[in-house]
């Protein structure tokens, strides 16, 4: 398998590779433009009420019938194993919170765990979440043009952007719920997004030419890079995504979310750091250098004009 990837060209395939990203994309756009985006407490508000150790086994019909009459309907309900459930509903009074506890512990035996959440609270964290992406954004674009150049950065941003879209299309293409833990997964991702471009991109520029530009050589030079350290790409991705997997199977629901997020972004980061920001990296350059020449073009017409 690894002679035969050693054998593609990363470069010259480009449209495959980005025609391939861009139908995940669109799913997940459209997925996410249609409201299928479920955010969790910490971002839309609420009152969640948890019960642990429960005595009793009764089934989520059965639990949601128990529940105050006023509060059936928007209960969201979700089993946590054999002895638990999580019940969500909207903000509600402490009189009302007080109601539901009796009633869950009436019908369940369990013990009840309240939090609740302001709308604008929520809207408060979400913002806050925002910024945090943002601004790590931000610092990888001015790290990379800092170490390589601004076409660098603007590569990378492609394939991390690519990770960010296709990790919360997948979200909302399964239904899980995002939270807080989502956004830590998220930060989890560019960062490990970032070092596996940053390993090939170092390449490339070893591998670059000191003076001089030609595409054709250039291209090449790039899949040579790429082929380089594949392998070491390959097995880091597999070695990491074998404790996740395992933490997704086997973990409790909190540790699970976050092993989901971080499951597809190492994927898509794997992915994104070969055939997105590689050959992003190689178009640009060509853009870059016909530019160059179309700005000396004009410079010798306009000295020949004078």
């Amino acid at each position: 398998m690894i002679a035969r990837i050693q054998n593609i060209d990363f470069v010259g395939k480009w449209k495959t590779w980005f025609t391939f990203s861009g139908i995940f994309l669109a799913v997940g756009l459209v997925t996410i433009a249609l409201g299928n985006l479920n955010f969790g407490l910490d971002f839309q508000g609420g009152s969640q009420f948890t019960a642990t150790n429960a005595q009793n086994q009764i089934s989520e019909g059965e639990l949601r019938e128990a529940l105050p009459p006023d509060i059936r309907q928007d209960a969201q309900i979700q089993s946590l194993g054999q002895n638990g459930f999580d019940v969500r509903t909207p903000v509600v009074s402490e009189g009302e919170a007080s109601d539901i506890r009796d009633a869950m512990s009436g019908a369940l035996e369990a013990e009840i765990s309240a939090t609740s959440i302001s709308p604008s609270f929520g809207e408060q964290i979400r913002n806050d979440a925002l910024g945090a992406v943002a601004a790590s954004l931000l610092v990888i674009i001015l790290f990379i043009t800092l170490r390589y150049e601004f076409i660098f950065a603007l590569a990378a941003m492609a394939a991390l952007t690519h990770d960010i879209v296709v990790t919360v299309g997948i979200y909302a293409i399964v239904g899980r719920e995002v939270s807080l833990v989502t956004v830590v997964a998220v930060l989890t991702i560019l960062g490990y997004s970032v070092y596996d471009t940053i390993i090939v991109f170092d390449r490339i520029r070893e591998n670059t030419p000191e003076v001089g530009y030609n595409r054709r050589r250039f291209n090449e030079m790039v899949n040579q890079s790429i082929r380089q350290v594949v392998r070491r790409s390959i097995y880091t991705t597999i070695s990491t995504l074998i404790p996740v997997t395992a933490l997704l199977i086997f973990g409790v629901s909190t540790l699970a979310d976050f092993a989901f997020a971080l499951l597809v972004g190492i994927a898509a980061g794997a992915y994104s750091s070969i055939f997105i920001a590689s050959p992003v990296l190689a178009l640009l350059k060509t853009w870059q250098s016909k530019r160059a020449k179309a700005a000396e073009e004009r410079e010798r017409t306009s000295e020949t004009a004078s």
